[in-house]
C-alpha cells in the first residue's frame, strides 16, 4: 500500500467536499491532509518504539575524534560562554579553556557561540583551547543503542552504566559508556559518553532501534500537473499496514480536536469513532506481543528418561 493510497482510506471517512488528492476546496473547508499526515507519523512511531526489533533495528556507529585546538575569544571571569569556529559534533565535549587550571565542557553550540557547563576560571579572554571527545550526538532517527557497543573491527566490547557519574567509577579498566539526553538548540538529542577522552580518531559500532522515516506531503502526490501517485510505499511490513499501521493512524486522526468544518459530524457513520478506537487498541495488542527476540514465558526441555523409557 503506497501512502497515497492510505491517506485516501483515512479521508474516505470525511464528508466528499474533503476527500480530494490534492485538497481542491473552497475556503468553507479546511485540508485535512496536514491532519493525516501528522497521524500517519504518529502510528510510524508507535510501531517503531513498541515493535519487533526486526522492523526497526539498524547497524549503527559514533565517530569519536582525536583531540583538536582552535582559537577562542569572548571569555570572562565567571562567564560561560565562549567565541570560536566551533563545529557542531564539538556539543558535550571537554574542552581544556587557556588559562582555566580545569577542563569545562561545551554544553550547546549556536553559531560561533558555545555555552560552558562551568562558569570561567581565568582572567585570560582568549587564546587556544584544546576539544576532547568524550561525548557524541547520536543520529536523530536514533530511539535506543542496543548492546554489544563494541570498538569497530574488534571483540572488545564496553560496558553501560546508568549515569555520568558511573563513567568515572573504577570498573577494572574496563571502558564504559552512557547514554543521556540533551538539548541542543533547541532539539533533544541524544549522545553516547564514554569514560574518557580519545587520544586518536575511534569508531564504536552498534545496532540501534530506529524510527521508520517521516511522511511529507511529497509522499502523497507529485507536482506535476496530473499531481499523480509517487508510489512511496508505507515504510512497515505490507503484512501489517492494514492490521497495524492503519487503525493506528485512524485512531490518531479521529483523536484529534474538532477543527473548523472538520469534526466528527463530518464521518459518514458515526459509530467509526469507537469501532476505530476498538480495532487501535487491538492492534497495539498484536504489536507488544511480536518479539521474536524478547524472552519467552515457557520453554521447553528435554523430558527425563530412565530404563523404562
Amino acid at each position: 500500500m503506497t501512502v497515497r493510497e492510505t491517506i485516501a482510506t483515512m479521508l474516505s471517512y470525511l464528508r466528499v467536499e474533503q476527500r480530494a488528492i490534492p485538497y481542491a476546496g473552497g475556503s468553507d473547508y479546511d485540508d485535512p491532509l496536514p491532519d493525516a499526515l501528522a497521524a500517519c507519523n504518529a502510528a510510524l512511531q508507535q510501531i517503531a518504539a513498541l515493535g519487533p526489533l526486526f522492523a526497526a533495528k539498524q547497524q549503527r556507529s559514533a565517530y569519536f575524534r582525536a583531540p583538536s585546538t582552535l582559537t577562542v575569544t569572548g571569555l570572562t571571569r565567571g562567564g560561560k560562554t565562549v567565541t570560536g569556529s566551533f563545529f557542531p559534533w564539538m556539543a558535550g565535549c571537554w574542552v581544556q579553556l587557556p588559562g582555566d587550571p580545569s577542563m569545562n565542557r561545551l554544553l550547546s553550540i549556536s553559531g560561533s557561540t558555545a555555552t560552558l557547563q562551568f562558569p570561567h576560571l581565568s582572567d585570560s579572554s582568549d587564546g587556544t583551547a584544546e576539544i576532547n571527545v568524550d561525548t557524541v550526538e547520536l543520529d536523530a532517527d536514533i530511539i535506543t543503542v542496543l548492546e554489544p557497543v563494541r570498538f569497530r573491527g574488534s571483540r572488545r566490547r564496553l560496558v553501560a552504566v546508568g549515569s555520568r557519574d558511573e563513567l568515572v567509577q573504577d570498573c577494572g579498566g574496563d571502558a564504559r559508556y552512557f547514554i543521556e539526553s540533551a538539548i541542543s538548540n533547541g532539539a533533544v538529542k541524544l549522545r553516547m559518553m564514554i569514560s574518557g577522552y580519545v587520544s586518536t580518531d575511534t569508531v564504536l559500532e552498534f545496532q540501534a532501534r530506529t524510527s521508520l522515516g517521516e511522511l511529507t506531503r511529497a509522499d502523497v502526490y507529485n507536482s506535476d500537473p496530473g499531481h499523480t501517485d509517487p508510489g512511496v510505499a508505507v515504510p512497515v511490513s505490507a503484512n501489517f499496514v492494514e492490521s497495524i499501521f492503519l487503525p493506528l493512524a485512524l485512531d490518531a486522526f479521529f483523536a484529534k480536536p474538532t477543527i473548523t468544518n472538520y469534526d466528527i459530524a463530518s464521518l459518514r457513520n458515526q459509530d467509526a469513532p469507537a469501532l476505530i478506537h476498538q480495532q487501535a487498541q487491538q492492534a497495539l495488542v498484536l504489536l507488544e506481543r511480536m518479539r521474536p527476540q524478547g524472552k519467552k514465558p515457557v520453554g521447553l526441555w528435554p523430558a527425563w528418561s530412565s530404563g523404562r523409557y
